[in-house]
Formats: structure tokens, sequence, C-alpha cells
């Protein structure tokens, strides 16, 4: 069974990963938000870290990751579009030298941004 945790103090954990919720997010920042591709994570785990893991299971733990954050993000996208005033923004993102666009709604209370392609 794999998905989210939480306990009384509000810490999270992706299930049946195998490793621990450090390198977890630090997997996930380094794939999905920092956009290093699956083979120079593995890299710098072997090499940096000393702890050896296989690509499919770096990705394993990136669609976990994103899985259980999507209800957060969701949230906070509400959140953003109920806000009575927001400022808007767009900006070009490259992702693996391909344009994308970073979309940005941010307000007092949340700052809300998504990525895609057009």
């Amino acid at each position: 069974m794999s998905g989210i945790q939480s306990s009384r103090t509000n810490n999270w954990s992706i299930k049946d990963t195998g490793y621990g919720p450090r390198l977890t997010a630090l997997i996930g920042e380094l794939s999905d938000i920092k956009a290093i591709r699956c083979n120079d994570v593995k890299q710098l785990c072997e090499s940096v870290l000393g702890i050896p893991i296989a690509t499919g299971t770096i990705q394993k733990i990136v669609d976990r990751t994103s899985t259980a954050l999507l209800p957060a993000y969701e949230r906070i996208g509400r959140i953003a579009r109920r806000f009575w005033c927001n400022y808007i923004d767009e900006t070009s993102w490259f992702k693996e030298n391909d344009l994308h666009w970073l979309w940005a709604m941010v307000n007092e209370r949340a700052a809300f941004y998504r990525i895609a392609p057009h």
C-alpha cells in the first residue's frame, strides 16, 4: 500500500520507498523541482552519499512524492483562486531544454504556481 501518512506533529512520510523521509525529500527536490535527471540523481546518491539506488527507484520515489503532495497543491490553488486580489505572472521556463511556461498566482495567503509546455 502506498500513500502518505502523518503523525500528530504533521511529519509526512511516503510509504514503501525503502528510504527515509529526508532522502525521499532530497530525491524529490532534486528530480522534480531542480529538474535534475534520474541518472544524475543516482550518481549523486552513490558518489556523495554512498547510497546505491536504481533509476527506477528514483522515479518511483518522485511519482509517490508527487501523488502525496497533490492534495496540498490543489488546496493551495483553491485558496489562491478564492482570494480577492491576486498578482499574476508568467515567465519562460526551460525544462530539459524545452520551453515551458511558469504561471504564478500570488497573494497575502498563498503562492500557487504551475509549469506547463504552453
